[in-house]
């Protein structure tokens, strides 16, 4: 195997990725599997190996044309990266709970796989969008997720 045509192929994928908007692309040919993901959305800590965040995009959330008292930034919505079945975390978060980290909110199984979702470092849960054993598709709104 070529590794610098295949490293080469690799630049040129999240390349592609970076350019069209895609937060994930994966290639098979043969006994190579290829997957490219990139982070979209503010500043995130790195993904450890053993957990991949499933909620990567990060949508801020309509906001209102009134004004408040004090300035906050507008709730974060998490959408699920894969299609599958939604497990809630024990205990499941309710709205208005307070997350003092990051901590896994959730995961998604897809094929067998195990896909957390995490909340994305200390905040408040604004809404829960879906329910313990519900079907999910690519893109549907998991969390609403406002920083303290």
């Amino acid at each position: 195997m070529d590794w610098e045509l295949t490293l080469d192929r690799v630049r040129s994928a999240a390349e592609f990725c970076a350019a069209s908007g895609l937060v994930r692309f994966r290639v098979e040919e043969g006994d190579l599997e290829v997957e490219v993901r990139r982070r979209v959305g503010p500043a995130q800590a790195p993904a450890t190996p053993e957990s991949h965040p499933v909620a990567t995009a990060v949508v801020p959330a309509p906001s209102t044309n009134g004004s408040s008292a004090r300035e906050t930034t507008p709730p974060a919505v998490l959408k699920s990266d894969v299609v599958g079945i939604v497990r809630l975390a024990r205990p499941a978060v309710a709205e208005g709970a307070l997350l003092a980290e990051d901590r896994e909110l959730a995961y998604v199984e897809s094929l067998g796989v195990r896909n957390p979702v995490r909340s994305n470092g200390p905040g408040r849960v604004v809404a829960v969008y879906v329910t313990d054993g519900e079907p999910v598709e690519f893109g549907q709104p998991l969390f609403g997720i406002e920083s303290v």
